[in-house]
């Protein structure tokens, strides 16, 4: 059974098919870049955290840096 594209232009399957490729696509897209930037930031954020504690400054403890 062979896809036969109609005169005037692709059927509302195909299109709606298309759509969900693209939406799920775009999606995955955000996902990676998101849990890239998330990632990133993590590591920032326990880099920071260590170093804080190897200089003995104490989050909350009320003494300036």
């Amino acid at each position: 059974m062979a896809l036969m594209q109609a005169p005037g232009g692709p059927s509302p399957g195909q299109t709606c098919a298309l759509i969900l490729i693209f939406t799920v696509l775009l999606q995955a897209l955000c996902v990676a870049v998101t849990y890239v930037y998330f990632t990133n930031e993590l590591k920032q954020f326990a880099e920071t955290d260590c170093q804080r504690l190897m200089s003995g400054q104490q989050r909350g403890s009320g003494l300036p840096p």
